[in-house]
This record gives C-alpha cells, sequence and structure tokens, in this order.
C-alpha cells in the first residue's frame, strides 16, 4: 500500500512540476508543446508504478492544462469548441499512452521472468547432469532451499501412512499419481493440503514417481507460475532419473557382458590346453600292455574326457560366433557310423537297434557339425538308456526326420522346451554323467545349419531325440 501511494504522489508532483514550467513558459511553447509536456508524467508513471497512478497522472494533467493554460485561464470553464476539443484529445491521448506504457511495461516484467525461469531450470538442469546418484539428493537440497522441503515418492512405494503427510495430503499425492496432473497445495486439486505434488510425466498416467514440496514457511500459497516452475523442475527430474537408471542398466550389461567374454575365453583355453595331453594320454593308454579290463577302462575315460572337451570347444565357438558350417550333400549313414565308432565303449552295454531306409537320400549338412550332433544325442541316449538304443529314419516331402530313442527314465514334460538350455536339470537331461553342454551344443550346431531338433516322450517309454534335416539334391550331369 506504500508504495502505491506514494506512485500516485510522485505523479501528482510530475504533473505539478509540468504545470509550472508550462504556466511560466507558455508564451515561448504554445498549447501543442505545452499539451505534449503534460504527456512526460504520464508515460513516466505507467512506466514505473502502473496504470493507475499513470491514469491519475492523466486525469490531473487534464485539468491542470485547462486551468493554466487554456482560456479563460484560472478557471475550469472552457471556452470554445476548439478548446473542448483540445482537452478531450489531451485525456484520450494520456490514457492510451498510459495504457500502452503499462502492457509494454508488464510484457517486460512478463519475460524477465521467463527469463528468469529459463535461467533457473538451465542452473537445476547443471545439477542434474551429473551420473552419479547423489545428483538427486542435491537436487532435492537445491529445490527446499528456495521453494520448501521438497521429497521424492515412488509410485511402486507410495506410502499408505507417514507422519510426515496427512491423511488430505496422501489423498491428494494418489491423485496426482493416477491422474497424472499437479494436485495438492497450489493447484485447483485438493489445495487445502499442506504440500504440492508434481508427477515426473504430467499427462502421463502410469509415471513413475513425482515431486512433493510443502507450502511455503511464510504460510503463503503459491502462485500458478510457482506451480509452473516446480512442474518443470519435477520433469527434469524424472528424466535424469530415467538417464540413471538406464545408465545402471548399460552398467549391468557392460559387466554381464564382461563375465561372458571371460567365461568364453577360460573355455577356449581349458580347451585348447587339454586337447593336447588327451591325445597322448589316449595313445599311450592304448599302446599299454597288462590288464585289458583296466585299459578299456582308462580308454573309457580318456573318451570321456575328450568328449567334454569337445563340448566345451563346441560351446566356445558358439558363443564366440566363430561357427561357419560348410553345408554339402552328406551321407547321413555315414555320419552315424562314425558317431556309433566313436562312442563304441559306451554303446557296448547297450542293444543298438538301426531302422533306416536303404534309400535314405542325402542331406544338406555340414558333415564335421552334424557327427558332434550325433555322438552328442547317442551318446546322450547310452547314458539314460536302460538295455536299448534304437535309431531310425523317416521321410516326408524333402525332410528327413531322425529319432534316436532310449529306454531310460524318459524326459519330464515341463523339461521338453527347456532340456536344450545350458546345464537343464531334471530326469533325461544330460545333466548326469556328461558336462551339462551336450544338448545345448546339440541346439546350437542345429541352428546354425537351420535344422531343427525337439525332444519327446519315445512311444515305447524313454526319450526320443529327432533331428529335422532337408534332402539334398544332387545333380548330375
Amino acid at each position: 500500500m506504500r508504495v502505491s501511494f506514494a506512485g500516485y504522489m510522485i505523479a501528482l508532483i510530475g504533473v505539478a512540476l509540468v504545470a509550472l514550467v508550462t504556466h511560466m513558459a507558455l508564451a515561448h511553447l504554445g498549447l501543442a508543446s505545452a499539451a505534449l509536456l503534460f504527456l512526460l508524467p504520464v508515460l513516466a508513471a505507467s512506466v514505473r508504478f502502473g496504470t493507475g497512478p499513470a491514469l491519475v497522472a492523466a486525469a490531473s494533467g487534464a485539468l491542470a492544462f485547462n486551468f493554466l493554460l487554456l482560456p479563460p485561464r484560472f478557471t475550469f470553464r472552457i471556452d470554445g469548441f476548439d478548446h473542448v476539443v483540445s482537452v478531450a484529445v489531451f485525456l484520450a491521448v494520456a490514457l492510451v499512452t498510459s495504457r500502452l506504457a503499462a502492457e509494454l511495461r508488464a510484457r517486460e516484467a512478463e519475460a524477465n521472468a521467463r527469463a528468469a525461469a529459463n535461467a533457473e531450470q538451465a542452473e537445476f538442469a547443471a545439477l542434474l547432469s551429473g551420473d552419479t546418484p547423489d545428483v538427486l539428493t542435491r537436487a532435492l537440497a537445491w529445490i527446499t532451499a528456495r521453494y520448501g522441503a521438497a521429497r521424492l515418492i515412488d509410485r511402486d512405494a507410495m506410502p499408505s501412512e507417514d507422519p510426515a503427510l496427512s491423511s488430505l495430503d496422501l489423498s491428494a499425492a494418489g491423485w496426482a499419481l493416477q491422474g497424472a496432473e499437479a494436485a495438492g497445495h497450489g493447484s485447483d486439486t485438493m489445495p487445502a493440503s499442506d504440500w504440492s505434488f508434481l508427477p515426473f510425466a504430467p499427462g502421463h498416467p502410469g509415471g513413475s514417481g513425482m515431486l512433493a514440496v510443502a507450502r511455503p514457511m511464510s504460510g503463503t500459497t503459491r502462485r500458478p507460475e510457482e506451480m509452473t516452475q516446480l512442474q518443470a523442475l519435477a520433469r527434469l527430474i524424472g528424466q535424469a532419473r530415467d538417464r540413471l537408471a538406464l545408465a545402471d542398466e548399460r552398467q549391468s550389461r557392460e559387466r554381464l557382458e564382461d563375465r561372458d567374454a571371460l567365461r568364453r575365453t577360460l573355455l577356449a583355453a581349458m580347451a585348447h590346453d587339454f586337447r593336447t595331453p588327451l591325445t597322448v594320454l589316449t595313445g599311450e593308454v592304448a599302446a599299454l600292455d597288462g590288464d585289458l579290463a583296466a585299459k578299456d577302462c582308462a580308454l573309457a575315460q580318456v573318451h570321456r574326457l575328450s568328449a567334454m572337451m569337445d563340448d566345451l570347444v563346441g560351446a566356445a565357438r558358439i558363443e564366440g560366433g566363430a561357427l561357419d558350417p560348410q553345408i554339402e550333400a552328406v551321407d547321413l549313414v555315414d555320419c552315424i557310423d562314425a558317431a556309433c565308432a566313436r562312442l563304441a565303449s559306451a554303446l557296448a552295454a547297450h542293444q543298438v537297434e538301426r531302422a533306416l531306409p536303404a534309400d535314405l537320400p542325402l542331406v544338406a549338412a555340414d558333415p564335421v557339425l552334424l557327427t558332434h550332433i550325433l555322438v552328442n544325442l547317442i551318446g546322450n541316449a547310452a547314458r539314460h538308456a536302460r538295455t536299448r538304443i534304437a535309431i531310425s529314419a523317416t521321410t516326408d516331402k524333402g525332410r528327413i526326420s531322425l529319432h534316436i530313442d532310449d529306454d531310460g527314465p524318459g524326459i519330464a514334460d515341463d523339461l521338453h522346451q527347456r532340456i536344450f538350455d545350458r546345464f537343464a536339470r531334471g530326469a533325461g537331461s544330460d545333466r548326469d554323467g556328461g558336462t551339462g553342454l551336450g544338448l545345448a551344443i546339440v541346439k546350437g550346431f542345429a541352428d546354425a545349419m537351420a535344422l531343427g531338433v525337439a525332444a519327446h516322450r519315445a512311444p515305447e517309454g524313454g526319450a526320443r531325440f529327432t533331428l529335422f534335416l532337408p534332402e539334398r539334391q544332387v545333380v548330375t550331369a
């Protein structure tokens, strides 16, 4: 109120000074110039104090112009139509001028406020630019110093009770989360609340949380422009939280990739370093004289270690992306014979039945990878079969289905899809007695050659593994 009164007084003093000057120098100035001088206090009052003092300056200036300058002078009576027009024009010009000056002043104030808000947002964004978790703590301290006590509320950790929040505050917080709009103190929703709740992503229900700011210590109600600024700060906090979450996820993924790379390197190194001594050991054991049973047992264990090393090499090639299948026409019977020969000691205790058509077509595959697949599938059957292993094949519309059955315990229904995962456990898996990688390598090699593989229960009990291979047509000249 004191400032407004001072503005009115200064406006009147300005009019009085102009009136004094024009009264003393009227003979030199003339009425037109004197009237223009009376616009000066109007402009000054509009720019400095606003519309009210400007209107007072305009009205008092019109009266002073009439009283001091227009004949008959020193009376408020206007003599002549032209003088009436002069007073009216002066008053109209003064009012329009004061209005324009007031609008310019308001726009300047609005521009300054917007610039200040943008500068504050830029300062806040710079504060949030770090990648360390404590940036959010610093951001809350920054808001607390300027607007009042601040805290973050996550959607997944919405409190049902909180000593700092009343039941009305909690209701406003729930409304802000559900409606994705500001609620509580300073807003149109539950303004009686002692806290302002501003979602991180206004207009997008289901956001991750919100910023809560307590009522100012002075007890005043937040202005709309202050709520707008707080909403902008809340949006910046939400963006910073998302960026930190992505950074954490990226770091976790990099750590997993580093561990996987180390594991692949270790597998490859082990397989390489073990292969040479195993080859030497196999030759030395085969050349031994003496107890044939002990010799056969030692050879079986060496072959088992060699198969494990083959699995490790296969796993390393799959995970390292080093597979480069050389697809050609392959005789499936020859690959089966080669696999059975490598598994001769393991198959010795079982009855191996073959039901392969005499006219079985050639298949399109990499012979080395296909033989490895068959070694793993037949070896898996040998580990779980009681007495019998059956190898059969059928053809249908250019596709060959190779079945390997055993009369073992079979495969649990819930493992049919997961049996080809690494280290899959359960009856019928290759976990017991193997590396736990055999069937995973079967799937990896099959995928590399665009072959299909599936696990089922065998028609007569036990497990059935089926390999699906495309025929390879051989064109003869």
